[in-house]
């Protein structure tokens, strides 16, 4: 399972959305070996120029939750993946501009439908 969220001040049309939002996915997914179908990819609406600062303008971060113990080596396909999904769509912006944060957490920490995934997988 992974969940993804980028945040971006890009002005990207609905075109540009789909893709980011497809690649993105994908390159995770390919990367941790997971199917399309338990990832969960959402792209937050571009943020207004009054609600960022100037180093943000061209600037684009994911932030991508995932179980715990992922190697190194999937990590490293994983921010090449998602980088190389985003500028394909957005074009190269510059050193600096994709940022890839991921957040590693275990069964105790995520919650599905009410319950934790820890006991959802007693039952």
């Amino acid at each position: 399972m992974a969940t993804i969220i980028g945040v971006t001040a890009l002005p990207l049309t609905k075109e540009q959305q789909q893709q980011l939002c497809a690649g993105v996915a994908k390159g995770v997914c390919d990367a941790f070996h997971l199917d399309i179908n338990v990832s969960s990819m959402m792209l937050l609406p571009s943020l207004p120029p009054e609600c960022h600062g100037p180093s943000v303008t061209d600037q684009i971060t994911y932030f991508i939750y995932t179980a715990p113990n992922k190697p190194d080596e999937q990590k490293r396909e994983l921010v090449k993946n998602v980088h190389d999904a985003t500028v394909a769509v957005t074009g190269d912006r510059g050193k600096g501009k994709v940022i890839v944060i991921i957040k590693e957490h275990a069964d105790n920490n995520v919650g599905v439908d009410g319950v934790l995934r820890l006991d959802a997988k007693k039952s």
